[in-house]
């Protein structure tokens, strides 16, 4: 038996030391950084990716702490994104986005802590804060609907306008983020949804006060229509004024004259 016993150990040995390398080669680990701390109207918007090679694991909960001026805020669920690209911070490359409803009204310090509670592996622990980044004042934008028109082949052309105080910061141009909704327009009962501001202003026009981006919807009518464009139609950005992201007008197609 011993003679047997023998035999069989060098063979545990080397498929044990064969699994365990198999592990470390499929084991790629996730790496979670903070790209971007910035304001998005008057609040804070953070930027953070998996620059990994892994995957955050099945079920994850991971916790960031916030610090404005020394003070700590409320913990925030990292896997409670506001938007998302590339499936977000779940993914090896993918990008989450945290739009913080905080008044930044005056020059504000900020430290931030990803994953302080050690919840993720991740292939390097040394790049999960920053500290002492200045931000502020956070002026609001405000989008509003400008005009609503037919070009001349009767399609639905929406106008919308950033009439300030406030710039969007230029990474809220991502051209596949998946907010709920950023511009619906609704024609009679055919609606079309631009779930990014990427989508219909891809020039980046509104990040500057009192710019202008002219949207082709792709809708186009042959009757007369009752047409409805709403910008902001998931609520998302904090803005200056809400009465003026709605507007309705009726149509009529120059080739049924």
């Amino acid at each position: 038996m011993k003679r047997i016993s023998w035999t069989i150990l060098p063979i545990v040995i080397l498929l044990t030391g064969t699994t365990a390398v198999c592990k470390i080669q499929k084991g790629a680990l996730p790496d979670l950084v903070t790209k971007d701390i910035s304001c998005m109207g008057g609040n804070l918007y953070i930027t953070v990716e998996n620059q990994g090679e892994g995957s955050l694991p099945e079920g994850w909960i991971s916790l960031a702490s916030l610090y404005l001026d020394g003070i700590v805020q409320e913990d925030i669920l990292l896997n409670k994104p506001s938007s998302t690209s590339d499936g977000g911070i779940s993914e090896p490359k993918g990008i989450s986005n945290y739009l913080l409803s905080y008044d930044v009204s005056a020059t504000v310090r900020v430290d931030f802590f990803l994953d302080y509670n050690d919840e993720i592996k991740e292939s390097d622990e040394q790049n999960n804060q920053i500290e002492s980044l200045y931000i502020g004042p956070c002026l609001l934008p405000d989008l509003r609907v400008r005009d609503i028109y037919l070009d001349e082949d009767s399609q639905v052309v929406a106008v919308i306008e950033n009439v300030g105080p406030g710039n969007f910061p230029l990474k809220s141009w991502v051209e596949n983020q998946e907010p709920e909704c950023i511009l619906r327009i609704i024609n009679n009962e055919e609606e079309f949804c631009a779930r990014s501001i990427f989508e219909f202003d891809p020039d980046k026009a509104l990040e500057n006060v009192e710019g202008i981006a002219v949207f082709p919807t792709g809708l186009t009518i042959n009757e007369e229509s009752t047409v409805t464009a709403i910008i902001d139609c998931s609520d998302m950005i904090k803005e200056q004024n809400k009465e003026n992201n709605v507007k309705t007008v009726v149509l009529q197609s120059q080739k049924n004259l």
